[in-house]
């Protein structure tokens, strides 16, 4: 019943486990402390819609990646990515990320919205699933620390200002940037 369960790390030799060194060419890393992941579970209650994690071209509410059916039957879809890539050709209504990747997701119900934003630069995948009681997400990151930050407010706008007071606000474009774009990309 406790609010965080962290899982213990295991050793090499513990629990079957066999030595965690890798080499490549002349380089070797022992990984001494063994593959690491991190992963945060995260749930909006009475959240049907949430919205974020930027930037991939899907509906501007998130559709959710794991399904379970009246039947009981579960159907997985692929998870959101947070990777920065230029995908030339992208997939219409696909979870994969396109330019950048913000790992900060806010949620909307009735009177309230919620923002959660985790500071980790790492790859990242991030499952959402959505039941009778609100919208649950998982968060999987292959490195990095957890840092995660929550914004409380009424409003979307209310947790855009808190999340801006804590980032940084969209600067201005130079005057020199102004004007007519020119892109060779696809002709």
């Amino acid at each position: 019943n406790s609010l965080f369960n962290f899982e213990r790390q295991v050793k090499p030799g513990e629990n079957g486990s066999s030595e965690w060194a890798e080499t490549f060419l002349s380089h070797s890393d022992t990984r001494k402390n063994g593959p690491m992941g991190l992963s945060i579970d995260v749930h909006f209650p009475g959240a049907n819609h949430v919205f974020g994690i930027p930037e991939r071209a899907t509906r501007f509410s998130l559709p959710p990646t794991k399904e379970v059916h009246a039947n009981g039957e579960k159907v997985l879809h692929e998870p959101y990515r947070l990777y920065n890539l230029d995908v030339f050709e992208y997939l219409h209504d696909h979870p994969f990320g396109l330019y950048g990747s913000i790992p900060f997701l806010t949620a909307k119900k009735v009177g309230s919205t919620t923002g959660a934003f985790w500071l980790n630069a790492a790859e990242m995948y991030v499952d959402i699933w959505k039941t009778d009681k609100g919208t649950s997400t998982q968060w999987v990151s292959e490195s990095g620390i957890v840092d995660l930050f929550f914004f409380i407010g009424p409003e979307p706008k209310d947790v855009a200002r808190q999340y801006s007071s804590m980032t940084g606000g969209t600067q201005m474009p130079q005057l020199f940037s102004l004007g007519y774009h020119q892109c060779r990309w696809n002709y």
